[in-house]
Formats: structure tokens, C-alpha cells, sequence
């Protein structure tokens, strides 16, 4: 039986004296957070408070990236966070691009290649080409932020800049999401049936594991460190 509480809209109440076991249960999903931030099982009866104590985290801004990942529509409160979160949240940013690349990225490239092998040289060549550039486009996307973003950021928190800047580095910053469609297309409709469902599905369960997350993060920067970043610069404008 369920005993985390749930509120007068019938949405699960996420706080930091609930057990972490009760947080998986509420979607299992939020592994992949755990997973990434390295916190480690078994983690026992363990409240998130006492878990966070254990990581060096905080719990309100952990507890905001889980509801960010479980609920589509969900607004944190941002005026409850300050600059010495931004250097948390370039934290759990920095752990997620290290598990696409070391994680999600190769198992994709994995699922390509035994796709690959039911294909004739022709498929061969438009697949491996499609998912070449989708790969590239996912690397040079982080590494945008690894080298422009985070960087400009760190600083901002150690009050070491007063351009205003995090607003454009925004706007310029591509979604890399929609790239997916294309490769699913591929996927479902075009290859032969010497490719068989079982190895198909496998690839696209990945993909789309990938494109979800990958959303996930950017709704991180968008509503948890862009708006912390922005007060931040414009403290320092004052």
C-alpha cells in the first residue's frame, strides 16, 4: 500500500521526509536521477533529507528536479532557491551529460549496429547517416553548455561576472529533440523485414527514453537554472 500523501488535486505531495523508496515508488523513472547523481543502493529506509545530507545536495532544489522530470506542467517555486543552488544545478547537469554520453549514447549506437545488420548497403548508408548527425548534434548541444553555459554560470556564482548574458546564451540554444521523428520514421516504416520487431523496438525504446530525457533537461535549465541565474545577474547589476 501507498503511503505518500497526495493533495486535493490528487498529485503526489513530494517532501523531504518522505522515504526515498517512497519517491521510486512514485515513478520509477527517477532512478535515472539517482543513477546519474551516483547515490548508491541500498539506501535502507532513508528519508530524501537524510539521503541529500549524505550527497551534499539540497533537498528543496533535488525535490524540484524530480517533480521537474515526473510532472510535464509542474512550476517550482524559484524565489525559494538562490545563487548557492546554481552550482548544485550545474552539478546534476553535468552528471546528466556525463550519462548520456558514457550511458544512453552508446547503448543507441549498440541498437543501431544490430539494426544495421538486417539492412541491405543502401538502408546501411541513410540510417547510419541519420543517427551520425543526431549524435553529433546531441554532442555539440553539450558541449555548448559544458563550454559557454555552465562555465558563465560558475562564475555568476561566485559573483565573478555583471554581463547580462544567460537570457541570449537561451534563445540560441537549440532543442535537439525533434531529430528522433526522423530516425523513428526509418525505423518503423522503411527497413526490411529481415530486421526483425524485437531488434527494432529495442532501438526505439531507447531513442525515445533518450528524446524524453533529454526534454527533462531541458525544462531544468529552463525553469530551475535560468531563472536563478537571471536574479543572480541581476543582483549584481544593482
Amino acid at each position: 500500500m501507498n503511503s505518500y500523501k497526495i493533495d486535493g488535486n490528487n498529485r503526489i505531495v513530494y517532501s523531504k521526509d518522505m522515504k526515498l523508496i517512497e519517491l521510486i515508488d512514485t515513478d520509477y523513472e527517477l532512478l535515472s536521477i539517482l543513477l546519474r547523481l551516483d547515490i548508491q543502493l541500498p539506501f535502507g529506509d532513508v528519508s530524501v533529507e537524510e539521503m541529500c545530507r549524505r550527497y551534499d545536495m539540497s533537498p528543496t532544489l533535488f525535490l524540484m528536479i524530480c517533480q521537474v522530470y515526473a510532472n510535464a506542467d509542474f512550476e517550482p517555486d524559484v524565489e525559494s532557491l538562490d545563487v548557492a543552488d546554481l552550482q548544485h544545478i550545474i552539478r546534476y547537469l553535468r552528471a546528466s551529460h556525463r550519462y548520456y554520453m558514457e550511458s544512453m549514447l552508446p547503448s543507441i549506437a549498440a541498437g543501431v549496429e544490430r539494426v544495421l545488420e538486417g539492412c541491405d548497403a543502401k538502408q546501411n548508408a541513410i540510417l547510419r547517416k541519420f543517427y551520425n548527425d543526431y549524435a553529433e548534434e546531441v554532442k555539440a548541444h553539450l558541449n555548448y553548455e559544458e563550454t559557454v553555459i555552465f562555465p558563465y554560470v560558475e562564475q555568476l556564482a561566485a559573483g565573478g561576472k555583471r554581463e547580462v548574458a544567460m537570457a541570449d546564451f537561451m534563445a540560441d540554444h537549440t532543442d535537439i529533440c525533434d531529430k528522433v521523428d526522423d530516425i523513428k520514421s526509418i525505423i518503423i516504416k522503411y527497413l526490411p523485414e529481415s530486421c526483425t520487431t524485437q531488434v527494432r523496438c529495442g532501438l526505439l525504446f531507447d531513442l525515445f527514453r533518450m528524446r524524453d530525457d533529454l526534454s527533462k533537461h531541458t525544462l531544468v535549465e529552463l525553469k530551475l537554472l535560468t531563472p536563478v541565474a537571471i536574479a543572480a545577474e541581476r543582483r549584481l547589476q544593482r
